[in-house]
């Protein structure tokens, strides 16, 4: 496209500067060029067109079967992810449970609800298998007595896809093998209360009821003042991608041919130093 100029050459005195060109373009035809449809001489006229609805009905039509097919694998690495979260948050718990013997000079148990008949209070039953609360506790001999709920210190949620099934001393299965059956208990109601691994706490507060007391069996891991924690053996926490199948057993959704499950992490926790690692 042709546009008139108008050029205005100066040269300044001296004659040793360049001349200065001035362009002044034709502003009626700038603006028909930039309304104009056609970029250049070379280029394909540009035609604006709107989607059909049948093209947007097909459109969300692939979108709604890929979406299908993809909501399995979806559902599955979600579930895999809480093994990872629940693993996460009993280490962390762990550690503090480790820092505040240490800080207050006092023994602290890691209270761990594990079964829903029970931990019949509607408040606690949700973290059973996973979930926990930090507390004081005093020896009574060979018993373990509660004292009061460490401050600002509420119940961890125990989120549902995997649970904390086992707890035990003898040393697990190499890392990357399935568990074997007898591994883990497949009855909710003793998966952790019939392990004696855990330590027992008498005059325990029931959760709705302040005026009352009862002994929770085998429910806590006791940190020492000193870092340590109360047991003769090193611990094992198995955590399993698991789920209730509404009664009294357990589905892995995640196994091999022999309906051993796959998808687990194991937390071994050090008598000695309290050090917490995953396996």
């Amino acid at each position: 496209m042709k546009f008139s100029q108008k050029v205005v050459c100066g040269v300044l005195k001296n004659g040793n500067a360049p001349p200065i060109v001035h362009i002044r373009e034709n502003s009626q035809q700038w603006k028909q060029a930039e309304n104009d449809e056609t970029v250049g001489p070379d280029m394909n006229k540009r035609t604006k067109r709107n989607f059909t609805l049948i093209e947007l009905l097909v459109v969300m039509l692939l979108m709604g079967v890929l979406m299908t097919l993809m909501l399995p694998a979806f559902n599955r690495m979600i579930s895999g992810n809480k093994v990872d979260q629940i693993a996460s948050n009993l280490k962390l718990g762990l550690e503090q449970a480790q820092t505040q013997a240490i800080g207050n000079r006092r023994y602290v148990a890691l209270i761990l609800p594990h079964n829903n008949q029970v931990w019949s209070d509607a408040s606690v039953r949700n973290y059973c298998f996973g979930g926990f609360r930090l507390a004081f506790v005093t020896q009574n001999g060979t018993n373990w007595e509660f004292d009061e709920w460490i401050p600002e210190n509420t119940w961890k949620n125990s989120p549902n896809g995997a649970m904390l099934l086992k707890i035990d001393t003898a040393t697990p299965p190499a890392t990357g093998t399935a568990l074997a059956r007898n591994d883990i208990t497949t009855a909710l109601n003793t998966a952790l209360e019939g392990n004696n691994r855990l330590e027992s706490i008498s005059n325990y507060p029931p959760e709705n009821n302040p005026s009352g007391s009862t002994t929770r069996s085998n429910c806590a891991i006791i940190f020492t003042p000193y870092g340590g924690v109360e047991s003769s053996d090193d611990l094992y926490l198995y955590i399993v991608e698991a789920i209730s199948d509404g009664g009294n057993g357990i589905l892995f959704p995640t196994r091999d041919s022999q309906n051993r499950p796959t998808n687990y992490l194991i937390l071994s926790l050090n008598q000695f130093s309290g050090k917490v690692d995953f396996r």
